[in-house]
């Protein structure tokens, strides 16, 4: 039998997701991305307390509450930084978690439910 070269090549694409990062950072995968937010460049966060959701919104130009959505320089991902957001919820993210998104046609936000590490459920949080 006769040996290959292994030639690594990251893979890109997949179902949309968010990862929540430790640093409290949001980075949007690249079909996502590219599916969704792009062209925007700011975004608004929403959270649904009884649902565990967190929604973003992508928006045209920069308004009142926006956060910037900073793409990385081969635009394959984009990032938002969360630290705010994730301790307003609750949420102590110290570790980074990946969660599938889905697009909310009739409220034009990418999805995704925030999820507890140890239990495979939605993460309610403290009212």
């Amino acid at each position: 039998m006769a040996y290959e070269l292994f030639t690594r090549k990251r893979s890109h694409g997949g179902p949309p997701s968010v990862t929540v990062t430790k640093n409290g950072m949001f980075v949007i995968n690249s079909s996502a991305l590219e599916k969704y937010i792009k062209p925007c460049q700011f975004v608004h966060v929403y959270y649904d307390k009884d649902a565990g959701k967190v929604g973003i919104k992508p928006l045209p130009r920069k308004v009142d509450k926006a956060y910037r959505l900073n793409v990385s320089p081969k635009g394959n991902v984009g990032t938002v930084s969360a630290t705010s957001f994730l301790s307003f919820i609750g949420n102590d993210h110290k570790e980074t978690i990946n969660f599938p998104a889905e697009w909310n046609e009739r409220e034009g936000l990418l999805e995704f439910t925030i999820q507890d590490s140890e239990a495979k459920h939605p993460r309610r949080f403290p009212r």
